[in-house]
């Protein structure tokens, strides 16, 4: 059998879903977190109980659920499909979170005992494999828009050969890129900044609002760029790289690319909500005393576009610190943390080792940087490891919700990594808040998704309403 990486939460409810279902009031029993569990063995695990369960499975953009009483699968469906099509379609599904709930449902669909359904199940995904029909792979579309042909050609090579997508055009400028756009829309564009005829501010604007699809931008950086960055961002763009300037940066550039292009077909185009311009802030404090509150903010691609909304709205107000964690290339933390610290009410600065945590102190890195967090009696902070010890974001939220308790709130931005579970999971014990994101306010909103299916949030909100929430959790007003 095949292992899958599903993930189990706590009851919620779920009426949401297709069938009728009722979940028992006061469900008794343990709720917990699990990783690495066959889908067969829960099944089985569901009949041998012979209780009324729902198990609602959700991988990507499907989700399904399958029902079982008195010992049988009695009705499923996935999508358009019910019966015994959508338990096999389920089954056929590598990878996701689940729900295994307290429920039941009028509606029969389903006759075959669940041990031959396994079996026949299994039987197809295995034929389905033999035959190389695996229908949840999808070849990225991408339309590069760059004025150098050397450059287009690299890329080109990149895109075919290490990434497995298809060029579906070329365009030298905005106005070319537009003039195709008009006609067909691509997984993904890749945008240079700097062109001639149309600039790629412009396209990008012209592209957001007339034929809407996921730009990286790909340009020379230099740090006087920040702000047309983080302009970029505002509008919509996925994320930003570098265009490499060696043969090891390259090999960088690929691996960065690499990430985008297997999202290309999740990003939701359609829910980003342009970021207003930052107005200078009125007034900043100082950092203070060791924090007594902290506020963690994990942000994955689309995160940059909505820290551009909270965090100059955010008073920490000489109790409370702030650690931001975004997906973002490395070289670009310290460009964007001098551009956003004038609009915010605090200090804001890139994190470095030994970087205490202290009140009204906000530190900014990106996802990937090697830090652990250690306390002592004269308060907590941030220090670097050695290289080859992997960051692990999870193990610092641990800490954190080890360090703070009740005194710290996650917030979990779009595209957040969902490897961040485990460490949430400390924090939900802890009694620490767990803020997500609205899956439809997010560039990337799967993940988001998946924390709800594994019962970790505490609040759902927009990023326009995090700051003030925020706010009144530091005063202690929740």
């Amino acid at each position: 059998m095949t292992e899958l990486d599903f993930t189990s939460s706590s009851p919620i409810n779920s009426t949401a879903c297709g069938a009728s279902c009722q979940e028992s009031a006061e469900t008794k029993g343990f709720s917990g977190f699990m990783a690495g569990v066959n889908l067969a063995d829960l099944i089985q695990l569901a009949c041998l109980e012979s209780k009324d369960r729902q198990l609602i499975v959700l991988a990507g953009h499907q989700s399904g659920q399958i029902f079982f009483s008195k010992g049988e699968v009695v009705h499923c469906e996935a999508g358009d499909k019910s019966g015994e099509d959508a338990f096999y379609e389920i089954l056929c599904w590598e990878q996701g979170t689940f729900k295994f709930l307290e429920g039941t449902t009028d509606i029969r669909s389903v006759e075959t005992p669940w041990n031959f359904l396994l079996i026949e199940a299994l039987r197809r995904k295995d034929e389905s494999k033999a035959k190389g029909k695996d229908k949840s792979i999808i070849t990225p579309e991408v339309l590069i828009v760059d004025d150098s042909k050397f450059f287009v050609s690299r890329l080109r090579t990149v895109l075919q050969e290490k990434l497995d997508a298809k060029i579906v055009g070329e365009a030298s400028n905005g106005r070319e890129a537009l003039d195709y756009l008009s006609k067909s829309t691509p997984s993904l564009v890749t945008l240079d900044i700097n062109m001639p005829v149309m600039a790629g501010d412009v396209a990008l604007k012209h592209i957001m609002i007339k034929s809407p699809a996921p730009v990286v931008l790909i340009s020379t950086f230099n740090e006087s760029q920040a702000g047309k960055i983080m302009e970029f961002f505002r509008l919509g763009a996925v994320d930003f790289l570098a265009k490499p300037k060696g043969e090891e940066s390259w090999d960088l550039f690929a691996n960065r690319l690499g990430k985008i292009v297997k999202n290309a077909d999740k990003f939701q185009i359609k829910n980003v909500r342009r970021a207003r311009n930052p107005k200078p802030a009125s007034k900043r404090r100082s950092p203070g005393m060791p924090a007594d509150k902290m506020v963690v903010v994990v942000g994955g691609y689309g995160g940059l576009l909505e820290l551009q909304k909270i965090l100059p709205s955010i008073d920490l107000l000489d109790r409370c610190g702030l650690v931001v964690y975004q997906e973002m290339c490395p070289f670009l933390v310290a460009p964007i943390a001098n551009y956003l610290e004038p609009y915010c009410p605090f200090s804001l600065n890139e994190l470095g080792s030994c970087a205490p945590l202290l009140s009204n102190q906000a530190w900014l890195s990106y996802i990937g940087g090697k830090w652990k967090i250690k306390s002592d009696e004269s308060g907590a902070g941030i220090y670097c490891v050695e290289e080859d010890c992997k960051f692990d974001i999870g193990e610092a939220l641990e800490s954190l919700a080890t360090i703070f308790s009740n005194n710290l709130a996650v917030v979990v931005l779009s595209g957040a990594d969902i490897s961040i579970a485990q460490g949430l999971q400390h924090v939900a014990i802890a009694d620490g808040k767990i803020i997500v994101q609205r899956p439809e306010s997010g560039l990337l909103s799967l993940p988001l998704m998946q924390l709800d299916a594994m019962g970790l949030t505490t609040d759902f909100m927009t990023p326009e309403d995090i700051a003030p929430f925020l706010t009144k959790w530091i005063k202690g007003e929740l």
